[in-house]
């Protein structure tokens, strides 16, 4: 109807840009849902608290890193990209020392390619947090 009352005043021509509009909204929705679903799988929060909690332990897991605070056992946060351990460690913090597990050491064990693979994801996103705090 509101669509009638347009092309009566002369103002809609070609495509009805109604439909057309929420056509693109609808293609932008599905396009971030894509976005956050690869985020998702590739980060996962654990300590959602506001409060700061400095990561002092971290273990190779699933191809990621996970990262542990201040109780022992006490999971932060998991990442699998070097961005994504840069984010945790801007939100949560840094302690002055951080152990590695052995898995670490065994990184082929826990999904990644190489033994190396878990000391050089970390290695990256500790040095994309250094880069942003100084």
């Amino acid at each position: 109807m509101y669509c009638k009352y347009l092309k009566s005043l002369g103002n809609l021509r070609g495509v009805d840009r109604p439909p057309f509009l929420v056509y693109t909204i609808s293609i932008n929705n599905k396009e971030r849902e894509i976005i956050m679903e690869k985020i998702v799988k590739t980060f996962e929060m654990q300590d959602k608290s506001e409060k700061k909690n400095p990561i002092r332990y971290i273990n190779a897991h699933n191809g990621g890193i996970q990262m542990y605070g201040n109780a022992a056992g006490e999971l932060v946060a998991w990442g699998k990209t070097p961005e994504m351990i840069a984010y945790a460690l801007r939100t949560k913090g840094l302690a002055d020392i951080v152990r590695g597990g052995s898995s670490m050491d065994f990184a082929s064990e826990n999904g990644f390619a190489t033994d190396d693979g878990a000391m050089e994801l970390w290695n990256e996103g500790s040095a994309m947090y250094n880069q942003k705090v100084a």
